[in-house]
């Protein structure tokens, strides 16, 4: 597949990126330092940023999907409501593929499938960081694009064990205590949500084997 990548350079975007290009697809990445990404067979690299609608639909012409994998730091309460809009104006024209966008859980409902303690944390210690996030998603999804949204757990870099899942949100009741992934897990289920054409329109949870209950 055709896939473009922006924020190939972060902890989840890198892997991403990695785990693309060893499955064979043709990946296109934007980056504001194309110096930082290491020259690959089937791997373009365009310079620019989130916000450069034009270099944006340089990368997605042509593109499958288009994976969204950018944050920024906890204390930013605008990040992507900053970044996101200039992304969807270069996807449209590009003409319209579809944008995997990687969100967080304890972003906007999805909070409220934590445990008690987890949505005290959401709502005060994250709050704008993940207001944020939840304003963008709602962005992306009263936008003419198809889209994809996924929601990682806790994630830190650690080995990978092969045993993340992922599954539509309105089948998980709760996600418990707090389920952590390794970077190369979440990255292998986010790249596997964007080879897959039938998770357009879904909103899609990203956790451990047990880190949920089903609803």
């Amino acid at each position: 597949m055709k896939l473009t990548i922006i924020g190939a350079t972060g902890n989840v975007g890198s892997r991403i990126l990695s785990q693309a290009l060893a499955a064979g697809h043709d990946v296109t990445v934007v980056a504001r330092r194309p110096e930082a990404i290491a020259a690959a067979p089937n791997l373009s690299v365009i310079r620019g940023s989130a916000t450069d609608s034009e270099a944006i639909a340089q990368a997605a012409r042509g593109a499958d999907a288009v994976v969204v994998a950018i944050t920024g730091k906890p204390s930013d309460k605008s990040f992507m409501q900053t970044n996101l809009p200039g992304v969807i104006e270069g996807l449209k024209s590009a003409g319209a593929p579809r944008l995997v966008l990687v969100s967080a859980f304890g972003a906007g409902d999805t909070a409220g499938k934590a445990s008690w303690y987890m949505r005290f944390v959401y709502r005060h210690v994250l709050g704008g960081f993940m207001a944020d996030k939840d304003a963008s998603d709602r962005l992306l999804q009263a936008s003419s694009l198809p889209w994809t949204i996924l929601y990682p757990v806790n994630l830190k870099d650690a080995a990978a064990t092969g045993t993340a899942v992922t599954l539509p949100l309105d089948r998980v009741a709760k996600v418990p205590g707090l389920p952590t992934l390794s970077f190369d897990d979440a990255a292998a289920q986010i790249l596997a949500a964007a080879e897959n054409p039938d998770t357009r329109g879904q909103r899609l949870l990203v956790t451990t084997e047990k880190g949920f209950r089903r609803a």
